[in-house]
């Protein structure tokens, strides 16, 4: 018999069987059937609208209007955002396991619908309460959107996504944006704003309930030149570009072909035939063979969740496994920066306890680092568990600008904030990466002098700052500084270099703050102590004194002294000369101390002047005219802590300068008289200021300068200055017109007031 009916009838009933297979897997194509992944239509009046913050609206309009080159930051910056959301929720759910009842699963899932052009975000995570919403996408949350919109102008429109501006880059790809979110401790709301009106944006009740269970949906409502980003394949390159380190589950819906497994059908008996009937039915031999083969497989496309592969945390690999790209990459896709890193350090540490660390300098320092409130940019993991990234003592102050990861083997996983201040472990974690750190400032100071000089443009204030801070570390920090010198104001040295030139018998280390190299470079301060070799460190700094103090010393042995002080003796010639010259010059000094009592404390001869005839110098204990500016310019001063009377100063005279030999002259014959006060108080006041120290009253001095001018001209100092005649303003005409009962008075300027 003939078997040629098989093959349609199989073909057929594959057909049919393939239909009924996608029919029950639920989708052939990339159609949005899951009620999570639908649009909600919102009536308009059930919407709560609020209008954004400043700042934001600022943002918003700059992302609106640019034609940023670079669109893909967008999901690095949402799918950063949802793993930021499930380590909350995992960090709360160590103390609160009942955190995760309403779903247990910490995962993200991107889901594209190319014919609605839509894109999914999903995270299941610590969502938000309506007032989060409120708060955190309607207001500036963090400095770094601040810090963009300092920078960012239309013009320049490349800064946007280098700030971490986060949630407001969707806005790059999208023209309406929905945020459905649920907390723990609040019902489910929806987030909604429109780029037609980028000024406000609504929060609304979710009128379907708790969907969610507990988590975050972001709505991306594409732009007509965004679709792309709907495409399949599109979400997972962006992930394994930007997002490669995130270590939750990442899940993508995509499609695969699967075979489509082909029914069993039953071979129909064979019915009996007559043997007469058998040479008329003989079976064609080719049409056999046909039906015997096996028919071609049938494929079908299939979608579903697939998990986009994430590499092993890179502090947790060898470090001769990653490449140079690697860390930079995660530097600045996980860490959220624009540019390589300066410099890095990765190590491990063994022993009594166990830590991995991945620290990096970032190239451009944080704009507000130096402020009371910012915190420092690690991330503490235990584990591999990420824990606290808001924790002010992981790193002292002066460091924070560092960026990175810690992750403790010791710490146990269930800490709290309190019990991070109080662990010993902690402590010990803190001192042995500070050690590291700084390890690497040296080891780039030797190594990498130009990497370095680079690093200290940009964060020498905070090694300073770390003098005055951190007295554990103060001679390590010190052997990291530079200065300019009086040798050389264009190439800094350290103290070892200056050390290593200083002159036989040296044993001090003088400086002079003030506020410009250029300043400080002529100060008559400096003039004698530069002419007899010595070299005197320039610090135009504010923190540059306040960090010298607190150092006193250096390497144990070399004193820093201040040569805008009394005292300053440079050898023992100089002693001995002093002496017979403050003998010599007493009547001199002791009629200066009576000219100026208000105003000096002491008058004394000089062994730092060399063109200057006077010069101003504070009081051993008092402060220097740069520590006076730096007070006073002190945004937090409080005058309770400052002299209620002005400190009085200590006037030095030059005795080599002609002036100052005049003046002794003039004393010691008794002729001194008013035009010999002005003198001395011009001579003070100049050298005030030569000093470095600002006037009481500017006016005394151009007073006594213009007195003295007149006298150089032969004219009296008091004659009467001429006086100039104005003339007399015009007197107004009054006009009386007489209106029945009533006088009517007019006034008019001019005429004849005899007119009237």
């Amino acid at each position: 018999m003939s078997l040629s009916w098989k093959t349609p009838l199989l073909l057929a009933l594959a057909l049919l069987f393939v239909f009924s297979f996608a029919q029950d897997e639920g989708e052939a194509a990339p159609v949005v059937a899951d009620p999570l992944f639908n649009v909600v239509d919102l009536e308009e009046g059930t919407k709560e609208g609020h209008h954004y913050e400043a700042e934001i609206n600022r943002l918003m309009s700059i992302i609106i209007d640019s034609l940023y080159s670079n669109r893909d930051v967008f999901l690095r910056e949402l799918v950063a955002n949802s793993a930021d959301a499930l380590d909350k929720i995992r960090f709360q759910s160590l103390s609160d396991p009942s955190a995760l009842e309403a779903n247990s699963e910490l995962k993200i899932e991107i889901r594209a619908d190319a014919e609605n052009n839509i894109l999914y975000i999903r995270d299941t995570g610590i969502g938000m309460t309506k007032s989060d919403m409120i708060n955190n996408l309607g207001s500036v949350a963090k400095s770094g959107t601040r810090e963009f919109l300092q920078k960012a102008s239309q013009a320049d429109t490349q800064l946007i996504g280098q700030f971490g501006v986060g949630f407001y880059s969707a806005f790059l790809v999208a023209d309406k944006v929905t945020v459905t979110s649920k907390n723990n401790d609040d019902e489910q709301y929806i987030w909604e704003s429109v780029i037609d009106d980028s000024a406000s944006y609504s929060v609304t009740k979710d009128p379907r309930g708790n969907t969610l269970g507990r988590g975050t949906l972001i709505t991306l409502h594409l732009k007509e030149d965004a679709t792309e980003y709907a495409l399949a394949g599109k979400p997972q390159e962006l992930i394994k570009r930007y997002n490669e380190f995130i270590q939750f589950p990442i899940y993508v819906w995509t499609a695969h072909e699967e075979e489509v497994p082909m029914p069993e059908v039953e071979e129909a008996p064979e019915a009996e035939v007559d043997e007469g009937d058998i040479a008329s039915d003989e079976v064609d031999e080719d049409e056999e063979a046909a039906a015997a083969e096996p028919l071609p497989p049938i494929m079908m496309e299939v979608w579903d969740w697939e998990q986009v592969e994430t590499a092993e945390p890179i502090w947790r690999r060898p470090k001769d496994e990653i490449t140079e790209e690697q860390y930079n990459d995660f530097f600045k896709n996980v860490l959220r920066d624009y540019a390589d890193p300066l410099a890095k350090t990765h190590f491990k540490t063994e022993g009594d306890i166990e830590f991995t660390s991945l620290l990096y300098i970032p190239s451009n320092p944080p704009g507000d680092m130096l402020r009371f409130e910012y915190n420092t940019n690690l991330k503490l993991y235990v584990k591999r568990v990420f824990i606290t990234d808001d924790f002010e003592d992981l790193m002292p102050s002066y460091l924070n600008f560092l960026k990175g990861i810690i992750d403790s083997d010791d710490l146990p996983l269930n800490v709290n904030r309190e019990t991070l201040q109080e662990s010993k472990i902690l402590q010990k974690i803190k001192k042995r990466v500070v050690r590291k750190t700084l390890k690497l400032f040296a080891d780039l100071m030797r190594d990498e002098p130009e990497t370095y000089s680079s690093f200290y443009d940009k964060y020498a204030t905070n090694l300073k700052l770390g003098c005055v801070q951190d007295r554990a570390n103060m001679a390590r920090l010190s052997k990291l500084l530079m200065f300019y010198s009086s040798d050389d104001t264009e190439k800094r040295i350290t103290f070892d270099e200056y050390v290593e030139n200083m002159k036989e018998g040296q044993e001090d280390i003088y400086y002079l703050g003030g506020e410009s190299i250029a300043q400080l470079k002529n100060s008559p301060l400096i003039q004698r102590i530069v002419a007899k070799g010595y070299t005197v460190l320039l610090l135009p700094e504010p923190i540059d004194e306040y960090a010298l103090g607190a150092l006193g010393q250096y390497d144990a042995k070399y004193k820093f002294v201040d040569v805008a002080k009394d005292g300053l003796n440079l050898d023992e010639d100089d002693e001995a000369s002093q002496k017979e010259l403050d003998e010599t010059y007493k009547p001199l000094t002791e009629w200066i101390v009576s000219q100026l009592s208000e105003r000096i404390s002491k008058a004394t001869v000089s062994m730092r002047l060399t063109t200057a005839p006077l010069a101003i110098v504070a009081s051993a204990s008092g402060y220097s005219a740069n520590m006076e500016r730096v007070i006073k310019a002190q945004a937090l001063h409080d005058d309770r802590y400052y002299p209620k009377t002005p400190q009085k100063h200590v006037l030095e005279v030059n005795p080599r300068h002609p002036i100052v030999q005049r003046l002794l002259r003039l004393i010691e014959e008794n002729e001194e008289n008013s035009e010999t006060s002005d003198i001395i108080n011009v001579l003070y006041d100049v050298a005030l200021l030569n000093s470095g120290y600002n006037l009481a009253d500017p006016t005394l001095l151009s007073d006594r300068i213009t007195r003295m001018s007149a006298i150089a001209l032969s004219v009296d100092p008091d004659a009467e200055i001429e006086a100039e005649e104005f003339p007399e303003p015009p007197t107004p005409i009054v006009e009386e017109e007489e209106i029945g009962e009533e006088v009517v008075v007019e006034a008019t300027v001019g005429g004849d007031a005899d007119e009237l």
